[in-house]
């Protein structure tokens, strides 16, 4: 019976915890070409959503429901050209906007991923302006 029970426990933990919607408004871009590439990452770096979104009166928004308790971080590219990657210059700096929860910036090289990193504990609206 005391082994029913720590497994029900264990089951209903995993059952009743808290799922958030999170909202992302994606700004700053150039036209409405191409679409945006959407990925949502835990602290760990494993991708737990992504996406391929249409931009539209140069701004996206996603709504992403069901995401329990946890740390993340959002990244994004706008695929202006639809050739389905990031273009880079021939130093390899980006061509195409892009972005990164807590709007990020790079300095001197590609910004730190533990910089993106926000905690979702209720239902939250992030906005992330194109680089």
């Amino acid at each position: 019976m005391k082994k029913l029970l720590i497994i029900f426990f264990f089951l209903s933990a995993d059952l009743f915890a808290q799922k958030h919607t999170l909202i992302v408004q994606i700004i700053g871009f150039e036209n409405n070409n191409g679409k945006l590439y959407f990925q949502i990452q835990n602290a760990e770096k494993k991708t737990v959503f992504q996406s391929i979104e249409k931009i539209s009166n140069k701004i996206s928004r996603i709504e992403v429901k069901d995401l329990p308790t946890g740390k993340y971080a959002v990244r994004v590219y706008h695929d202006e050209n639809d050739n389905k990657k990031m273009d880079k210059n021939f130093i390899g700096l980006p061509t195409e906007g892009w972005g990164m929860s807590n709007n990020v910036k790079a300095n001197f090289g590609p910004p730190k991923f533990e910089d993106s990193i926000f905690e979702l504990k209720a239902n939250k609206e992030i906005s992330i302006e194109l680089n």
